[in-house]
């Protein structure tokens, strides 16, 4: 079974390697790309873990799952944002996602937060069935990934803590 850490400074390279990995798998499941991220230098891996709070599920030394979770500078003080979730293929389905997703409540609850909020696209539909299933709802927001698409805006979700 897989053991659910917070990544650390000296955790980059994983949290690096797993989201390569995620962005590889599932490109159109993130808002970004693995030809963009590919090329950011050890430095900005080194910066993307001290800036938001990153757990791994970890199994057998390797990175089998991913989350993100932070305050974004826009939104409200009491909430945080789940980001860059993503849980191999061969490991879907045995909890791992729900327990990277209790690792972020308690996060969030520990930073003061009352809400998570997170996006996802809307062909996602395993992902969006997780999160409800986690107690996110649709919030009726919309963010404009493509501009003039609004077939392919991500949807806004929150769950109160």
């Amino acid at each position: 079974m897989a053991d659910i850490i917070r990544a650390h400074d000296d955790d980059w390279s994983l949290v690096r390697e797993i989201r390569l990995r995620s962005l590889t798998s599932d490109p159109s499941a993130f808002g970004q790309s693995w030809e963009k991220e590919s090329t950011y230098e050890d430095s900005v891996w080194r910066q993307r873990v001290q800036d938001a709070a990153w757990f791994l599920a970890v199994d057998a030394g390797d990175p089998v799952g991913v989350v993100a979770v932070r305050h974004e500078g826009d939104a409200p003080a009491n909430e945080r944002e789940l980001q860059a979730m993503w849980v191999t293929p061969a490991s879907r389905h045995s909890g791992i996602a729900v327990r990277l997703a209790e690792a972020v409540f308690e996060w969030a609850r520990e930073d003061s937060a009352d809400t998570v909020t997170l996006y996802v696209g809307p062909g996602n539909t395993g992902a969006r069935a997780l999160y409800e299933s986690l107690g996110f709802r649709d919030t009726g927001d919309r963010w404009e990934v493509v501009e003039g698409d609004p077939d392919g805006d991500w949807h806004k979700m929150a769950r109160a803590l």
